[in-house]
């Protein structure tokens, strides 16, 4: 049930985040840092979340949204972001979330 809730939730937030990327078509999986930057501010931890869905899609077990590890790790992602632009945002979102987990 959680999973089921967590993927409906996910699929609503892509279609918000989605809609504000810098390039309308382009799949959040193609994302560059470059496109999460151009997104509104309030909607790069709803981007966050959904690439740690995508990242987490075969580990039904973390499929659980975590909204205070989105809080915490965002400003980590925006400034790994801003130092390589070019770099895949997922890539970006994995690495961030794996030290935050090492810190926990």
């Amino acid at each position: 049930m959680k999973t089921t809730v967590s993927i409906i939730v996910s699929s609503l937030l892509l279609v918000s985040a989605a809609a504000q990327a810098a390039d309308k078509g382009k799949p959040v999986n193609s994302w560059t840092c470059e496109d999460f930057l151009a997104l509104k501010a309030s909607f790069q931890p709803t981007a966050i979340g959904i690439a740690e869905a995508l990242n987490n899609k075969d580990k039904p077990e973390e499929a659980v949204v975590d909204v205070q590890g989105i809080e915490t790790v965002t400003p980590a992602v925006i400034e790994a972001c801003k130092q390589d632009k070019q770099a895949t945002f997922k890539s970006k979102v994995e690495g961030e979330w794996d030290k935050l987990k090492k810190d926990m």
